[in-house]
């Protein structure tokens, strides 16, 4: 009990000083105030003030989302924005603003897909991220579309990047985030076919680089934006390496192959570390030991003024499945497919503890350091719950929260299945499957589910804004807080 204590006390007092210097620069915007793409700033580290514990009577607000989604909420000046996607082939792209404190719908907006994707639970639908700035919000959609708007929903332009550079060859549909710097998004394409990673600048949608990464295997992690003595990089993690480019030009600076799995987890960037996140999966990596390895960490350094980076570790144990590690208080955690949380030290890489969480995360952990300096843990589960830990060498829970009751989840389960049914292809235009999907494709619908836990209602991503904690499932968007 004296060495918990003295952990906790060391973890506090380093929080306290990070908290008392940031006294010194004033009080005022101590709560994020914004969210500006997939996972914040890359980190899903902030300072807010989120309660701890809730019930379902206890939701500050809920709203419904027209069609279906599995994007993120991005948040900027009191604006929370999501998209979705309905029609058979997904060609109805929708863009929501909500009001950030009361849940209201200010606008929803439609873009008409240039390149149909079947609508289907198994594939992406709508699941890339926006980012958003001052001048206004970039979205982005599985039919290859990317457009900017207003904040006030007016369409300032929008580029096809298939119809310019190919459709994909990815069963599964386009998942990948978009990322951003000052003056430019980032997109990144991996699949099996030409692959590449892009940059298009905000003002005009024209494209500033475009960099080939040849033939790849499909994958759905998401770019971020790295720093290292103010040179600006665009990471990859995907397809099996970790690419760094050069955010300005485009110029590939160095690669780290030789890892398995890494094709749905995206990188996290802690200041000049690189957490990557890996997972076994049907038709990809089997190898756990491997795997668990590519849970790895990189440090970006300079080699002759030229970026480079040293490898400092491989996770002992660890799997990520869907949701990005999280890098916070001096530990990594992971949630790997079957609910089990792996912990592991952030300087060295090894285990901590392992403890089974019940249901996986789709959506990323949050770090979060309140007012009073004390650093908290929110994983947001797959099925709803919240799971707020401290950080610590032991599975410390503070508090596990229920986001809707067994009528609420029902009436949503049956919500979805109207909108898939509604939403269906007609048999005479569904593709030929093949590779992994064509040994599910004569599957019922149900055992699918059942075999991938693809029950509604899913979170799929979270926000931190303003105090308040988003939760958004497909068809619903939480607030808890504030």
């Amino acid at each position: 009990m004296a060495n918990r204590h003295r952990r906790r006390l060391k973890v506090w007092t380093l929080t306290t000083l990070v908290w008392n210097a940031g006294l010194l620069v004033g009080v005022i915007g101590f709560a994020n105030e914004n969210w500006t793409s997939f996972r914040g700033d890359g980190s899903s580290v902030v300072q807010a003030d989120l309660p701890t514990q809730w019930s379902p009577e206890e939701v500050t607000w809920q709203t419904e989302i027209p069609g279906y989604g599995q994007s993120a909420p991005v948040v900027w000046d009191g604006q929370v924005y999501v998209t979705s996607s309905e029609g058979a082939f997904q060609q109805d792209c929708q863009v929501h603003a909500f009001d950030l404190r009361t849940g209201d719908k200010n606008w929803t907006k439609q873009i008409v897909a240039t390149t149909p994707v079947e609508n289907y639970f198994r594939n992406s639908r709508a699941a890339p991220t926006c980012c958003v700035d001052d001048s206004g919000l970039f979205s982005f959609f599985p039919s290859g579309d990317v457009t900017a708007m207003t904040h006030a929903g007016e369409q300032r332009w929008s580029l096809s990047l298939f119809k310019k550079y190919g459709e994909v060859q990815n069963e599964r549909g386009v998942a990948s985030s978009l990322a951003q710097t000052d003056d430019h998004l980032y997109v990144l394409i991996d699949h099996h076919g030409p692959s590449y990673v892009v940059a298009i600048n905000k003002a005009d949608g024209s494209i500033a680089w475009k960099t080939d990464r040849g033939d790849r295997i499909p994958s759905w992690s998401s770019p971020v934006i790295a720093q290292i003595n103010g040179r600006k990089l665009v990471i990859t993690s995907s397809a099996d390496t970790v690419d760094a480019y050069d955010a300005s030009t485009g110029e590939a600076l160095w690669q780290h192959h030789g890892l398995q799995g890494n094709h749905i987890p995206s990188p996290s960037v802690m200041g000049d570390r690189i957490f990557v996140g890996s997972t076994t999966m049907y038709g990809g990596a089997t190898d756990a030991d491997a795997t668990a390895g590519s849970n790895c960490c990189l440090k970006l350094t300079e080699v002759e003024g030229k970026p480079s980076f040293d490898f400092l570790w491989g996770a002992e144990r660890a799997n990520s499945y869907y949701s990005t590690p999280l890098a916070f208080a001096g530990y990594v955690y992971y949630v790997n497919k079957v609910g089990v949380l792996y912990c592991v030290n952030q300087e060295t890489g090894k285990q901590v503890f392992a403890k089974r969480i019940g249901t996986p995360c789709w959506a990323s952990a949050v770090g979060v350091t309140n007012r009073s300096g004390e650093s908290l843990v929110y994983f947001v589960l797959k099925n709803g719950f919240t799971l707020v830990l401290r950080p610590g060498d032991e599975y410390d829970q503070v508090a596990r929260n229920q986001l809707y009751d067994r009528e609420a989840m029902l009436e949503a389960q049956e919500l979805a299945a109207e909108q898939r049914r509604a939403n269906a292809v007609p048999s005479d235009q569904v593709k030929p499957k093949s590779g992994p999907e064509k040994v599910f494709a004569g599957m019922p619908e149900t055992q699918l589910h059942k075999i991938f836990s693809y029950g509604d209602p899913m979170v799929y991503g979270v926000a931190v804004a303003e105090d308040r904690l988003l939760i958004r499932t497909g068809q619903t968007l939480f607030c808890v807080g504030g």
